[in-house]
């Protein structure tokens, strides 16, 4: 006995600090511009794993390209890129230049907003960077390039809206219980991330881009 509860001390310990740890990761306020870590691991892994069998390769491909950037890319206001791949620009300070935030004139590290995001998505997705004037450059463009779905019908590569259209996000596959999850570049979180619950995230709208009229 003596040797065993000796032996438990130092795991409690070990236990203890980790608890702290963690406590601290949670409790900590995304700063913007600065992508949320991840205590879930290797979301995009999983969320490429989760994908249906019979989904089109280019839907999987918008999907993956999208869950590739979760935890790796910030949030910039009027942040764009027409990049085929990873953008050397990312997470190099750049003036905000787009009106309209408080971020406005400010340096911070370069990324994408939520448009910029699926934008981004496009062009990896068809290798070719035409795609993201065929998405659409900036919300309401990219919804006016979408035809609309029902939430029982929608399918990962789906596009999800805000009801003011000052958000977007792709929509990645369904939770066990049945949720839309959405992957999206947030202000408010910091960068790409994936919501687990797209309504509880403030989607009320869904739609399909002409992207992939001919791949449904």
């Amino acid at each position: 006995m003596g040797r065993g509860s000796g032996s438990i001390r130092p795991h409690l310990s070990v236990l203890l600090l980790l608890t702290g740890v963690l406590a601290g990761l949670l409790l900590r306020t995304p700063v913007p511009s600065v992508p949320t870590p991840l205590p879930q691991g290797e979301v995009g892994e999983r969320i490429a794993a989760a994908l249906p069998a019979e989904l089109s390769p280019l839907r999987r491909a918008f999907v993956e390209s999208g869950a590739a950037l979760v935890g790796r890319v910030g949030y910039f206001w009027g942040g764009k890129s027409d990049a085929v791949g990873w953008d050397a620009r990312w997470g190099v300070p750049a003036v905000v230049t787009a009106p309209g935030s408080s971020s406005s004139g400010e340096s911070l590290p370069f990324g994408l907003d939520c448009s910029g995001f699926v934008s981004w998505c496009a062009v990896n997705a068809a290798g070719d960077p035409a795609a993201f004037a065929a998405v659409g450059n900036g919300v309401r463009a990219q919804r006016a390039l979408c035809a609309p779905v029902d939430w029982a019908d929608a399918l990962p590569g789906d596009l999800a809206f805000y009801p003011d259209l000052s958000h977007v996000g792709i929509v990645a596959g369904r939770g066990a219980d049945g949720g839309l999850l959405v992957l999206h570049c947030s202000y408010s979180l910091g960068g790409v991330v994936c919501s687990s619950d797209a309504k509880a995230a403030g989607f009320t709208d869904l739609g399909r881009p002409s992207l992939f009229e001919k791949t449904p």
